[in-house]
């Protein structure tokens, strides 16, 4: 049997593509949920989780519910066409709440060596001398390899949960096998223009801070757009492996 290989460029380009065509569509679609998140994520920037424990986790537990709202309205759109209809949109409900708890699951398998990391540095800074932080700090290292191994080949769950297809992530590991770089590739380079962008903003706005509030408008709409193509690339990775919503992908033969 062949496995699919993932076209990067063309993946890649189709994400672009498409977040710019339909970016007006998408924002109509999310303007209040993606407006109360922006605004959510700026106030929380403000905050100190030292002085105002109770407002911090607020604003977090506010963005952490309103992220799958947004999210799910946008990977139905581009892998089915869904674009209800209406002023406003701001529904959690059963398909967001999936979306939800595969984002968490997702998250707990980064935490095991996130932990174990972070402990080894601070037996190492508590006691120079001792080869424990050390060993935890290695182990801690190598369990976030092999997670950001199972994280990104399983990231297809997403859309899954979003479009209503079963949460299958036998079926995930199955079809993204031989693919772990390409997909590593393609989300390096959606990331990296976004990326190049924010920090000519932030230089920018540290040159010239006349400029701050324009500056922070254009951050705005970089990060909104952003946040569009990460969507996007991850509907085009899940069709392409996984086939459209609805369908499994078909066998290849040899």
């Amino acid at each position: 049997m062949t496995k699919l290989k993932l076209d990067i460029l063309a993946t890649v380009r189709e994400a672009y593509g498409g977040a710019w065509t339909h970016m007006g569509e998408m924002l109509r679609l999310i303007w209040l949920p993606g407006l109360l998140y922006l605004a959510t994520s700026v106030v929380s920037m403000y905050v100190d989780p030292a002085e105002n424990l109770l407002t911090s986790l607020l604003l977090n537990v506010v963005a952490l519910f309103l992220w799958p709202i947004i999210a799910v309205i946008w990977h139905r759109f581009i892998l089915i066409g869904d674009a209800p209809s209406g002023r406003f949109h701001l529904h959690f409900g059963r398909r967001e709440a999936r979306f939800l708890m595969v984002s968490i699951f997702l998250f707990l398998l980064l935490l095991p060596g996130l932990l174990l990391a972070m402990a080894g540095t601070t037996v190492a800074a508590e006691q120079p001398q001792s080869t424990t932080g050390s060993l935890l700090g290695f182990i801690g290292m190598l369990l976030i390899l092999v997670s950001v191994y199972f994280f990104v080949r399983l990231s297809l769950l997403l859309p899954a949960a979003a479009v209503d297809d079963p949460i299958d992530a036998r079926l995930a590991l199955e079809r993204t096998r031989g693919n772990f770089w390409r997909m590593i590739v393609v989300f390096t380079l959606v990331v990296l223009p976004i990326a190049l962008c924010v920090v000519l903003l932030a230089s920018l706005m540290q040159a010239m801070p006349a400029l701050a509030l324009l500056g922070a408008a254009a951050f705005a709409l970089v990060s909104i757009f952003f946040a569009i193509v990460n969507v996007a690339v991850l509907s085009v990775v899940y069709r392409e492996l996984l086939g459209p919503p609805g369908t499994q992908a078909p066998e290849f033969d040899d």
